[in-house]
């Protein structure tokens, strides 16, 4: 067995790079995990998609990832010469969570792979994983900016939501449900510094209250 030591991870439902790590999430600090050397078609489908792996990989790597509390029941790195991903696993072998790797940590296993020998290794693909279009600090200050301003539409709290379309689109409306939808539409779009001006304004109101 062939273990890499010492890396953080950023344990997920979906895939996250590295950059896009917010400082809410509970980043897990790995003393030891069992690593493979894999094929890049094999990467590929681990990256893209959820798999099950047999009763026989599992027994292979049942409580060998440390971290510095705690054994993770089946983890395990994989890296092929075209990048990394990690893999905890159910009782049943169906991938759970998975992280990529810090640049530093990618690079040096990367360094790495060349001296394990290449493993073939039996699994099954299971559903697609959601591919990513935007960035995740993207979809945070859309969904936070979305739900502000339904509940001020909802309750008709007519001056904060003037306010902030003021401020959001440098205008005058007096509609209340077209100020409303041009909000709503705007978000479909990418964001600008116009929307991070407005996430900022919103969570300032709240901290001022």
């Amino acid at each position: 067995m062939n273990y890499y030591y010492d890396l953080k991870v950023n344990f997920q439902e979906n895939n996250y790079m590295f950059y896009e790590w917010s400082i809410n999430d509970e980043i897990e600090y790995i003393k030891r995990i069992p690593i493979f050397h894999v094929s890049e078609k094999v990467l590929k489908d681990f990256i893209n998609n959820q798999i099950l792996v047999d009763n026989s990989f599992l027994e292979n790597i049942i409580d060998k990832t440390n971290t510095k509390d705690k054994l993770l029941k089946y983890c395990a790195l994989f890296a092929s010469k075209n990048g990394t991903i990690v893999l905890e696993f159910n009782d049943n072998g169906k991938s759970i969570l998975r992280s990529f790797l810090q640049i530093d940590d990618e690079y040096n296993v990367l360094e790495l792979i060349y001296t394990i020998p290449l493993l073939k290794i039996k699994y099954n693909l299971l559903e697609k994983i959601e591919l990513n279009k935007e960035l995740r600090l993207e979809k945070e200050i859309k969904h936070f900016i979305f739900l502000e301003i339904e509940n001020l539409f909802k309750e008709s709290k007519y001056d904060k939501l003037t306010f902030l379309y003021n401020e959001w689109f440098n205008k005058n409306n007096n509609d209340l449900k077209a100020m409303y939808e041009e909000m709503k539409a705007r978000l479909k779009e990418e964001i600008t510094n116009q929307e991070i001006k407005i996430y900022d304004l919103i969570k300032l109101s709240y901290n001022n209250v």
